[in-house]
């Protein structure tokens, strides 16, 4: 049998077994299983990596590849008890991971360990839903682990805050609980974050340069279309305010004529409805700010004057060879 057929059908053996986990007479035996399985396949990969160069711990070997891929499986639960059991015995999983030996040097686990953190960041860009949430459970698992699963939050948070708001925006609008999901996901990545750099007492470049990278990822989403999103965004600019002890206009500032020039050079008008939403709610968020993080310039005031006049205008004048049934709701959020 062909190597790649031998793997697709260990693929699906462990996806039956997590499976029969969720089944009352088989759940001892499939969990005991499941553990133990876990635990050789773990240790085959760190003594595979412990005798190879640095080049191939950047790849997982086979027999770990098609664990990666079967795990998915046990995240990605819609009954929500079931997920939730799965998660449980997932996160005990890599706690045993991180413990497995203490005869075993700790760069040889964090490989293993970062492996599969990989993993759990790639399924929130894949296509379906259930992968995406099973990815931004894996994350939430990492951000509980101490050391190893810390240390990957904090070398990566700047690439994982980007991955889990593009789960935001690709949300259905019917999974509120699941929005409550990635946004408790950010909020500890964040946290886990900045927990890590100050007991590490770092004040460094790098420190300052991934808070100001964190800072214009989400001053950018404050004009975005997604509802959902501009309200994440302003959420996590207020948590790293708390974080950091600076206000939040302070935060803001080393942004601020970027983000505002490429408002105000776009006529609001020539916009679809989303956008004009986005970036009307985006200026209302600065000006709010204590003081205001707007100047009062004539660019302000113009951009003023269009949102005004965006609001007198008839809806006719408005929805010209829009869709007219989905363009009058469109302009209801907009008024």
């Amino acid at each position: 049998m062909k190597g790649r057929a031998r793997s697709e059908i260990f693929v699906i053996c462990l996806e039956g077994i997590f499976d029969a986990i969720h089944i009352p007479e088989l759940q001892q035996g499939a969990e005991e299983f499941v553990r133990n399985l876990s635990r050789y396949v773990f240790l085959t990969e760190i003594r595979r990596i412990s005798s190879r160069d640095t080049v191939s711990r950047r790849f997982p070997g086979p027999l770990f590849s098609c664990y990666l891929d079967a795990l998915p499986h046990g995240l990605a639960r819609k009954d929500p008890d079931e997920a939730s059991k799965a998660q449980e015995l997932i996160s005990s999983l890599i706690v045993e991971l991180v413990n497995i030996s203490p005869d075993i040097p700790p760069n040889e686990i964090k490989s293993t360990l970062y492996q599969l953190a990989l993993r759990f960041s790639s399924l929130c860009l894949e296509d379906s839903w259930a992968r995406k949430n099973a990815g931004c459970k894996g994350i939430r698992i990492m951000t509980e682990l101490s050391n190893l699963g810390v240390r990957w939050i904090s070398d990566r948070v700047v690439d994982i805050v980007r991955t889990l708001l593009h789960v935001l925006k690709d949300m259905p609008y019917d999974l509120p609980e699941e929005v409550e999901l990635v946004t408790d996901v950010l909020s500890r990545v964040l946290r886990v974050s900045y927990a890590d750099i100050q007991s590490a007492g770092d004040n460094s470049m790098a420190a300052k340069s991934t808070l100001l990278s964190l800072i214009g990822i989400f001053f950018a989403e404050l004009q975005g279309q997604s509802p959902v999103v501009r309200q994440a965004a302003q959420e996590c600019i207020s948590l790293l305010s708390e974080l950091t002890g600076l206000t939040v206009v302070e935060l803001l500032l080393p942004h601020r004529e970027r983000m505002l020039t490429a408002i105000y050079t776009k006529p609001l008008r020539a916009l679809p409805f989303a956008v004009q939403i986005g970036m009307i709610e985006s200026v209302r968020y600065c000006l709010s700010l204590d003081p205001p993080l707007p100047e009062l310039n004539g660019k302000l005031l113009r951009l003023l004057h269009e949102a005004l006049a965006l609001a007198d205008a008839e809806d006719t004048a408005l929805i010209g060879r829009h869709n007219s049934r989905q363009a009058s709701i469109e302009i209801t959020k907009l008024r």
